[in-house]
């Protein structure tokens, strides 16, 4: 189009010339401004793609337009002139038959890049140049209505820009979404390992189904679609979380209870004391906790309180308590050629000032650094020389001055 519009600007500028020259040596007037006038409307049509919604007249147009140029050359001016005149006419035909079917499918374009910006969550991740998009796109619909078909046309034109503009946007956060549904999936595991398949069925499976619809969608560049299910699936995944968590607590809570009545009632209770008050501490704790709904905390408060029960239950009578205070027996243990004396230590439960092997070297050594001694003595007990826990029975080397 655009090559044969230069050859017609060519073919015009020669035959104006010699026309011009021609009408110089005879005297008849030369239709130049018809013509020129015919070329103008002509590529005022081609603004408005006359050429595809008004092919024929455009065809039309043209023909008679190089008509007007051909009777210039053979002298036949008045004729010149009258397919001029006829070539402006089809040309201005062309143009008003094409401008409001221009308009008309700028509108369809403009229209279906505000849905796609739409399904791309562009309202929220791209607000600004989404309602942009959707004024232009109103103001286009008025113009059209009011027969304003060139200002329809440039109105929808940006309504479409707005709209790719608001959906790029929102495609470069597609990762918001992907993070969305990663954390979803992270509370899903936990409220799993809270046993929700059985305390929260309905909320899991909800929250399962969203879940995908997120993931499918997050594929197909349907951030909408996405972002509305994983809401969805990240309310019901909470919802099964707490409901889990909520019932795991009380379980553990009732199972704390019956471990540390039946450890009440069994012989370590008069040995192992401090650990029966701990258990007791502990479960007081979690009851706290459960009702302040802090149900991760009650969990661990009745797992410490069973745990320590459990060591009360495990104390016999016959690994009874020394004298003096209580934790120290005297005991020895060697081979033939040498013995080595050591005496025993039950280590206590004290959460406000917990044992560790450097106070208790520092008790029965004068000197806290020799902890390692006791350590070496008890690593088949001891994994982690930080941490040892209430109730474990330690070999306390003794030193022979």
């Amino acid at each position: 189009m655009k090559n044969h519009g230069k050859l017609l600007k060519n073919i015009f500028a020669v035959a104006v010339a010699a026309a011009l020259s021609m009408g110089a040596l005879c005297g008849s007037p030369v239709p130049s401004k018809e013509m020129s006038l015919a070329r103008l409307e002509i590529s005022r049509a081609l603004t408005v793609k006359a050429d595809k919604y008004a092919p024929q007249e455009m065809e039309a147009a043209k023909n008679a337009l190089l008509e007007s140029h051909t009777m210039v050359k053979d002298d036949k001016l008045d004729k010149a002139k009258e397919s001029a005149e006829l070539a402006r006419k089809k040309a201005k035909e062309a143009y008003d038959k094409s401008l409001p079917l221009l308009a008309k499918d700028t509108m369809d374009i403009a229209e279906k890049s505000i849905n796609d910006a739409d399904e791309a969550n562009a309202a929220v991740l791209a607000k600004e140049d989404f309602e942009g998009a959707k004024d232009a796109f109103k103001t286009a619909g008025e113009k059209f209505e009011g027969k304003q078909y060139y200002e329809c046309y440039t109105s929808a034109v940006e309504a479409d820009k707005l709209a790719k503009s608001a959906r790029n946007t929102s495609m470069g956060k597609k990762s918001l979404l992907k993070d969305a549904i990663d954390e979803v999936k992270i509370t899903l595991q936990d409220a799993r390992g809270y046993n929700a398949a059985a305390n929260a069925p309905d909320k899991l499976k909800a929250a399962e189904e969203n879940l995908a619809v997120a993931e499918e969608a997050l594929g197909k560049d349907e951030l909408k679609k996405g972002f509305a299910a994983v809401e969805t699936a990240k309310m019901n995944a909470d919802e099964a979380y707490l409901e889990s968590i909520k019932k795991a607590s009380g379980e553990n809570i009732a199972e704390a209870e019956l471990l540390i009545e039946k450890a009440a009632r069994s012989e370590g209770a008069l040995i192992a004391k401090e650990e029966l008050e701990g258990a007791k501490e502990a479960l007081a704790g979690a009851k706290g906790y459960q009702a302040e709904s802090k149900y991760r905390e009650s969990l661990t408060s009745s797992g410490e309180a069973k745990r320590l029960a459990s060591l009360v239950l495990a104390t016999k009578k016959s690994a009874g308590r020394g004298e003096g205070d209580g934790d120290i027996t005297d005991d020895k243990t060697g081979t033939a050629e040498g013995a080595v004396e050591y005496k025993t230590y039950r280590v206590k439960y004290n959460p406000g000032n917990r044992d560790c092997l450097w106070k208790i070297a520092g008790r029965y050594y004068n000197n806290p650094r020799l902890w390692k001694r006791i350590y070496e003595a008890n690593r088949d007990k001891i994994k982690n020389p930080d941490l040892i826990h209430p109730g474990i029975q330690l070999r306390i080397p003794i030193i022979k001055k």
